[in-house]
């Protein structure tokens, strides 16, 4: 068991506080009663919760294989299996008095199925589109938004009509779209990058389609939720990482930043009556639930995580880069010089590391290391520019990055240059890959977890839809064969210096198990020093703690071995 129980996907309803957590080993869901401070574990079931919403005041949930991701429905209190299409990909939409309405697409099809169940069993196919897509919300009685994927990024914006089935193409640009929200019969509210590259609060007129940029941020936009008045919004911004929270008028388009004392993420965010929810952690602050009286302006602590036994200096701030670009990072900082050195790369790369808890990063600062947890050329959290600056050829910039935080963390914060470590997971997985392998002399050991170690492989074995939004990113089979194979880790596993410890898992359908089992083969062939964990009850994420517990303490022992 980790020593920290991960807490998420926070929800209201008839006074009680719904949340996922891991504190049995795997997720179930839980219930945290508001008047008299009880908890109670909801479900208890054969594989992990992945997801729950309440429809037609009925409790459904989705779980999955093993991690494979192809969730399916089941209705709670009655036992009741909504879906039993174990090779198909299942996505909640809405509800709809005693009907759901969802999507769901085959692991080896390309196109998706829009479906409608009633929660008594029946099911009808409603249409079929070619492409990814979402359901957004309901947009009136008997019609749907709904988001078509064109890019790894960008969206085009439909209406279906679920009467005629026909879909509409709306006249918004493509780009960034989420938390539609109606105000009233001709207004709307959005949130979306259309005029400045960051996600913003917009007004829409809902008899022209014309849409005015309500909000001026500089950062995005992460939770939204508008009260009963239809005219008080709440929001979190993400800046920098960091989640701060506003009040917003629209009427009067009045902005007021709320005086909170979070120092890190937020992340699940509810209004309920006088009161925000907050789910919250801090890089040295584990997991905890927080109330918010908006009358009273007062913040009081409800229940998670003992704190860390341990005081943790943290900081949060930039690099250089070697093309002058200004790289943020996260450091949990050790004092004096000669220090043991962790890099940690996130996954995505259209993903951010956040000023977040992490268990493994506060065991490896107890055992003497610092971590530095840069956002590479490529994260998301920032402009759409500093997203696409590691596409496709620009790909070993962002490893260049890596490099050049290593020379500062040497020069400016004690790094013992014989004692530097790199590790990262999927993308991140990657990234440390073509580290080891442009840049071998510079590492004393690698880990990588989940990894990419050649993008033509990665491209060829995952699924259909998938591949084509990938591609945008990593490059195209046919186009961009020569320069995949130049920079695969695969093709260079000849150059490694540095021990590299893998972990996969036997059910992982974004990044096959075959990227670390192909890497591992050939390095063994080779002589390097390598090993393999291959995990047989996980997906991507590994969401098992007695599996996550084992992997952290391999690695640290790991690096201790090796400092």
């Amino acid at each position: 068991m980790t020593e920290y129980v991960k807490y998420l996907n926070m929800k209201i309803k008839d006074n009680h506080l719904y949340f996922i957590s891991d504190e049995t080993g795997k997720r179930e869901l839980h219930k945290y009663n508001l008047y008299d401070g009880s908890t109670e574990q909801v479900t208890e079931e054969e594989q992990n919760v992945k997801k729950y919403w309440f429809t037609d005041d009925q409790l459904m949930i989705s779980t999955d294989f093993n991690g494979n991701e192809r969730e399916q429905f089941k209705l709670v209190e009655k036992d009741i299996s909504l879906t039993d299409s174990p090779d198909y990909y299942h996505y909640y939409g809405i509800a709809d008095g005693d009907t759901i309405i969802y999507l769901r697409n085959h692991q080896d099809k390309g196109h998706f199925e829009l479906y409608s169940s009633t929660l008594g069993g029946g099911h009808e196919l409603l249409t079929t589109f070619d492409r990814p897509v979402k359901i957004l919300s309901k947009y009136d009685d008997r019609r749907l938004l709904i988001s078509e994927d064109t890019t790894n990024i960008n969206q085009r914006i439909y209406l279906y009509d679920l009467d005629a089935g026909e879909t509409e193409e709306l006249p918004f640009p493509e780009g960034r779209f989420k938390n539609y929200t109606s105000i009233d019969d001709s207004r709307a509210v959005f949130i979306s990058d259309y005029t400045n590259g960051y996600l913003n609060l917009y007004s829409l007129n809902k008899k022209t389609w014309d849409f005015e940029r309500i909000t001026d941020f500089v950062w995005n936009i992460e939770h939204f939720t508008l009260s009963a008045d239809k005219n008080t919004a709440y929001m979190t911004l993400n800046e920098n990482g960091f989640s701060r929270v506003y009040k917003y008028e629209i009427n009067g388009r009045s902005l007021t930043k709320l005086d909170l004392p979070f120092e890190g993420v937020i992340h699940s965010f509810k209004k309920n009556k006088n009161h925000l929810y907050f789910l919250y952690s801090g890089m040295a602050e584990p997991h905890h639930f927080y109330r918010y009286d908006l009358i009273e302006n007062s913040l009081e602590k409800l229940f998670g995580n003992p704190p860390a036994d341990t005081e943790v200096a943290v900081s949060s701030d930039t690099f250089i880069s070697f093309d002058d670009l200004d790289v943020p990072y996260y450091l949990y900082g050790q004092q004096g010089s000669g220090i043991k050195t962790v890099i940690h790369v996130h996954g995505g790369p259209e993903s951010q590391a956040r000023p977040e808890f992490n268990e493994l990063y506060y065991k490896l600062y107890k055992a003497g290391y610092q971590i530095a947890v840069p956002n590479i050329r490529g994260s998301t959290g920032y402009d759409k520019f500093y997203i696409g600056l590691d596409d496709k050829e620009k790909r070993l910039d962002a490893v260049r990055d890596v490099v050049c935080l290593r020379k500062h963390l040497i020069d400016v914060h004690g790094a013992d240059t014989g004692r530097i470590f790199i590790m990262g997971r999927s993308y991140g997985g990657f990234i440390t890959l073509l580290s080891i392998t442009q840049y071998p002399e510079l590492w004393t050991g690698a880990v990588d977890i989940v990894g990419i170690s050649h993008l033509k492989t990665l491209l060829k074995n995952t699924s259909k839809w998938r591949r084509e939004l990938r591609s945008h990113e990593y490059g195209f089979i046919g186009e961009h064969d020569k320069f995949m194979k130049a920079i695969a880790p695969l093709e260079n596993s000849a150059r490694i210096q540095a021990p590299l410890r893998i972990f996969h898992s036997k059910h992982d359908v974004r990044v096959p198990y075959n990227e670390s089992g192909q890497m591992y083969n050939k390095m063994r062939m080779q002589g390097k020093n390598v090993e393999l964990v291959a995990y047989e009850n996980e997906g991507h994420q590994f969401l098992h703690t007695e599996n996550i517990e084992d992997m952290n303490e391999d690695i640290i022992k790991f690096f201790n071995g090796l400092s």
